[in-house]
């Protein structure tokens, strides 16, 4: 009974430290490193969030974007910093979960045990791209023609979640294909609608003007369902091809050890916010997907498989960097 009542005793201590913890922060500007460059999308969507956060809880949300390494610069930053709740992270698939599988010597954190993942700030996916001037007409001309002829696509660069996209559909659809990779989306677009290149994949959002003007055509989805941007585009999967899923995602998170009712009254607001008309066309606006509603320890899971399955894609496509 002794132990009991000290056991009971203990974590009631802990509930009130913990609930504390919330009540008295933010008690000062809490800032959100952003591991990319200003106007990149993650740096659109850190603004976003943190001026809806800074009407929210009443306190400044500053963004401090800090480059660099595909990333890893502002990443390590924040795994390294102090878990009191008042430096945050706005994440995505190439630093988060692409990054470890590919730099494992050069990356100062571990996704899996540094961080403490908040909530998702929505989505993109990866699309399949070609010219309308290389008379591919479907994904399916697409695989038929990268059999009978030595064909090449192009990507943001070697290891890039363009790259391993196509390396991904590349093993499990069982069709060649060269890789060639570029210093970044941008030109590996402009190689494609030149018909420089037959195919690319790329992100939604950078792809979506050249679709509408008909400099490219949208032959593919890469996710389980279809886009609300590119509605006509099918998933793989609605065409017979195995269900497969490839998504450039944005999410927050805290160094691992920020207090709990912290990251639970972070996670309560964000997924707030999405569900404002407002915030859905601050979304609408940058062809984004709304994110998933999780808690935060759902958010994890996710995050830990979306770490564990392109580490998977890495080491089957041998894909190195170093």
């Amino acid at each position: 009974m002794r132990l009991k009542a000290i056991t009971a005793v203990a974590a009631a201590a802990l509930a009130l430290a913990s609930g504390a913890a919330h009540a008295t922060w933010p008690a000062g500007p809490v800032t959100i490193v952003v591991p990319f460059a200003a106007g990149q999308t993650g740096d659109i969507v850190a603004r976003m969030v943190s001026k809806e956060l800074q009407a929210r809880f009443k306190q400044a949300f500053i963004v401090d974007n800090r480059p660099g390494s595909g990333g890893r610069i502002g990443t390590t930053f924040v795994a390294r910093a102090k878990p009191d709740g008042n430096t945050l992270l706005l994440t995505s698939s190439g630093p988060y979960a692409i990054a470890p599988a590919l730099y494992p010597k050069d990356t100062k954190y571990n996704p899996l045990t540094d961080f403490s993942g908040i909530a998702e700030t929505g989505s993109t996916p990866q699309v399949i791209a070609v010219s309308n001037a290389s008379g591919i007409t479907s994904f399916a001309d697409l695989v038929k023609q990268a059999k009978a002829k030595d064909m090449s696509y192009g990507s943001a660069g070697n290891g890039s979640l363009q790259h391993l996209t196509m390396e991904l559909l590349k093993k499990e659809i069982a069709f060649p294909m060269v890789h060639v990779p570029y210093k970044g989306s941008a030109e590996s677009k402009t190689a494609v609608i030149s018909n420089t290149l037959e195919v690319t994949s790329d992100s939604l959002p950078p792809l979506l003007t050249n679709i509408g003007s008909r400099q490219l055509k949208a032959i593919a989805v890469v996710d389980d369902n279809r886009s609300p941007y590119i509605p006509e585009v099918p998933t793989l999967g609605e065409l017979g091809y195995p269900k497969l899923s490839a998504v450039a995602f944005f999410g927050l998170v805290a160094p691992k050890g920020t207090p709990q009712d912290i990251v639970d009254a972070l996670n309560r607001e964000v997924i707030a916010m999405f569900k404002t008309p407002a915030f859905q066309e601050q979304m609408k606006a940058q062809a984004l997907t709304p994110p998933v509603e999780r808690t935060p320890e759902q958010f994890n899971a996710y995050l830990a498989g979306e770490v564990a399955r392109w580490k998977k894609v890495v080491e089957d496509a041998k894909v190195s960097v170093e």
